[in-house]
C-alpha cells in the first residue's frame, strides 16, 4: 500500500448525513473507509473512458427484447468479432419476450470501449451497462 495523503473535502449536509448512515449501516468503520471504498467504484465505473490500454475485467449487461427480429443474431455477431476479449456470456430470459445477456470482459480498454460502441450501435436494446475494474 502506498503512502496515505490527507484531503479535505466539503459537502452538503444532507449528502454527508446519507452517507454516514450507509458507512454505519455497512459497518465500515469510518468515513475515510467509505470515501475509499466510493472513490474505488467511481474509478471502476469511469476507467474504461480513459485514454490508454490499461487491462480490464468486468461484465456487460445488455437488456434487450426478444421480439425484435435477428437482434439476438446482431449481438452474437459482434461478440463473435470480440472473441479474443470475452471469455465467456451468460444469456437469461427474464420473461416470455425480455432477455438479458452478461458478457463477461477480459482485456485491453481500447477493444472494450470498441466492445460496447458496436453493442451499442446494434440498436434497439432496452438498456446496456457495463462494471469494468482494472486488473492493476
Amino acid at each position: 500500500m502506498g503512502k496515505i495523503i490527507r484531503a479535505g473535502v466539503s459537502f452538503q449536509e444532507e449528502l454527508l448525513k446519507s452517507f454516514d448512515e450507509i458507512v454505519r449501516e455497512l459497518n465500515l468503520g469510518s468515513r475515510s473507509r467509505g470515501i475509499q471504498e466510493a472513490m474505488r467504484t467511481f474509478i471502476s465505473l469511469n476507467a474504461w473512458r480513459l485514454p490508454g490500454n490499461q487491462e480490464l475485467v468486468g461484465a456487460i449487461l445488455v437488456h434487450y427484447s426478444h421480439e425484435e427480429r435477428g437482434l439476438d443474431e446482431e449481438l452474437i455477431d459482434v461478440q463473435h468479432e470480440f472473441l479474443d476479449i470475452i471469455p465467456s456470456m451468460m444469456h437469461i430470459h427474464l420473461s416470455e419476450d425480455s432477455c438479458l445477456q452478461i458478457i463477461v470482459i477480459r482485456g485491453k480498454a481500447s477493444k472494450v470501449r470498441e466492445l460496447i460502441k458496436r453493442l451499442r450501435e446494434v440498436g434497439k436494446l432496452k438498456q446496456l451497462s457495463h462494471l469494468l475494474i482494472p486488473t492493476c
